[in-house]
């Protein structure tokens, strides 16, 4: 590019190592955005979609690459071994998208609570396909237990627009959400019901990030009025596992709500809550003030953990 000049710009799509950006002012839902084509600068990588980046900008501004970061308050991501995979940044609320079928996992779920506790990100739990109704009281009873645990619990149906005016929208308006969740939990056909025309925003997108090969595995933001107020929702594909590496035991330990009362009350001051005696979460688990597979839950994180530590990369 020749006669660059310097300026901050929104990233609101990435695929791979290209990115998409938008001038402050400017929204996904102008009726021509001007879309800036973005890479980044040398091996330098690690950009999240609701990054606000300093970027060298050619003349005509559609085209150039990211210099650096200029802001970001918070970041949502998952790691496995040194491969860290950023889902959005600058958010206020990750929604975690949930459903009566197909039947969600817990162990993904309880993942990715523990990454936006960490993060210091609010959470909202919504369970999808409540129409179901045959299987929505298992889904509920399953849910009721994050519930219990201080997480915000919603039911919608993408069918059934009263469920989303009352319950997903006043959850939403005004703010930034990144909607996440594994495949089949029907977050497309969420985001559809929200913004109508997210399938012509998206295969725009796709067409300028990707050179006309349409696909929708990548991250976008949409800018939307959601209750009459400005808001943001960033779709993220879905997933089938959520590595965790980044984390310590302690940060484990900490970011699940039924474990905190008991800390630091264990008989020794490095307790693990694997086995040791006088163990205070052992004892809250033998009495039933800690379900036993939430404890069997930690246990499978812990050896996650080990391995990260002692496998060669």
């Amino acid at each position: 590019m020749s006669k660059t000049h310097s300026t901050i710009v929104h990233i609101i799509a990435n695929y791979g190592h290209q990115f998409l950006g938008l001038l402050k002012g400017a929204r996904t839902d102008d009726a021509q955005p001007q879309w800036i084509q973005l890479v980044a600068r040398g091996k330098r990588q690690g950009y999240a979609v609701g990054d606000w980046v300093k970027a060298s900008l050619s003349q005509d501004q559609t085209q150039g690459a990211i210099e650096g970061i200029h802001l970001r308050e918070n970041l949502f991501y998952r790691s496995e071994f040194n491969k860290q995979k950023n889902l959005a940044s600058n958010i206020d609320q990750v929604a975690i998208i949930c459903a009566t079928e197909p039947s969600f996992a817990d162990e993904l779920l309880g993942r990715a609570l523990i990454c936006a506790h960490v993060a210091e990100i609010e959470v909202l739990i919504v369970l999808n396909k409540a129409d179901v109704s045959e299987l929505l009281p298992l889904a509920r009873e399953r849910l009721r237990l994050y519930a219990k645990l201080g997480y915000r619990v919603i039911e919608v149906s993408a069918n059934q627009p009263d469920s989303l005016n009352s319950e997903l929208i006043p959850a939403l308006k005004g703010k930034t959400t990144l909607l996440m969740g594994q495949s089949g939990m029907g977050k497309s056909s969420l985001i559809n019901a929200l913004i109508p025309d997210a399938n012509l925003r998206t295969r725009e997108i796709s067409s300028v990030l990707n050179s006309g090969k349409h696909t929708t595995t990548f991250s976008r933001l949409f800018d939307c009025d959601l209750g009459g107020q400005a808001s943001q929702i960033i779709d993220s594909p879905g997933f089938e596992q959520f590595g965790m590496a980044q984390f310590s035991v302690s940060q484990i330990q900490h970011a699940m709500p039924e474990f905190v009362p008991y800390l630091g009350t264990c008989k020794f001051h490095n307790c693990t809550h694997v086995h040791e005696p006088a163990c205070a979460i052992l004892d809250a688990v033998a009495r039933g003030e800690i379900v036993e597979f939430r404890h069997e839950f930690y246990l499978r994180l812990l050896q996650q953990l080990d391995y990260y530590e002692h496998a060669q990369y």
